[in-house]
């Protein structure tokens, strides 16, 4: 996970007074923080400064927090930053809407602060692991397309054990150096290994072209 100071937490909360408890509450914990007071503003923030996490209210004039939830997740997609929405509805069917709309997370207010705290470092742990795991999809997929080799890079059939050369069909063989070449692996020169040069002798080994 990256250094909490290096966190970005959006709070977007309409209530001036919760809002500066949360901001002291999560400056203590050194996360970078930014708030805004509606859902309109709240978007703008998000678009301009790219938190990893927004904590919401839901009641909001305007743009409310489940209007900024689904415009996020809608719009950003993998991009979008955790959400977690705040609000006084406590029905199921409204935490059922909350999530089914794309929230994260879905806490009560009034909430207990560690509660809260304890919420949004499982959330940062979920970015974390979520990031992780497409840049090594990302990784995966770069190193095939590199072991594959451009497209219409010759196809290996068989390698004869005797010149080392390669059948790439239609009774065409081409040097191992070629075949590498028209795979993006240029600059190898045939050699003779210290294990074959040992066990050979270097009057019995035909003299190695390029070593």
């Amino acid at each position: 996970m990256k250094p909490a100071s290096e966190i970005r937490v959006l709070v977007v909360e309409d209530d001036p007074y919760f809002q500066r408890v949360l901001q002291k509450r999560l400056t203590a914990e050194r996360y970078q923080v930014q708030t805004a007071s509606d859902g309109r503003e709240g978007m703008k923030s998000i678009v301009a400064w790219e938190p990893d996490l927004v904590i919401s209210d839901w009641m909001m004039p305007e743009v409310d927090g489940l209007e900024l939830c689904q415009s996020v997740k809608t719009g950003l997609r993998e991009s979008a930053p955790y959400f977690i929405l705040l609000t006084a509805k406590g029905e199921l069917s409204d935490r059922l809407l909350g999530l089914e709309t794309g929230a994260d997370d879905y806490l009560i207010k009034p909430c207990d602060q560690a509660e809260l705290m304890a919420r949004v470092r499982a959330g940062l742990r979920i970015v974390t692991l979520t990031r992780e795991l497409r840049e090594t999809i990302a990784h995966l997929r770069q190193s095939e397309r590199q072991l594959s080799g451009p497209q219409g890079a010759p196809e290996v059939r068989a390698i004869c054990a005797l010149c080392r050369r390669a059948d790439t069909g239609a009774d065409r063989w081409i040097e191992i150096e070629e075949l590498l070449a028209a795979r993006g692996i240029p600059g190898v020169q045939r050699g003779v290994c210290p294990t074959c040069r040992a066990a050979e002798g270097p009057d019995e080994l035909p003299r190695a072209r390029g070593a």
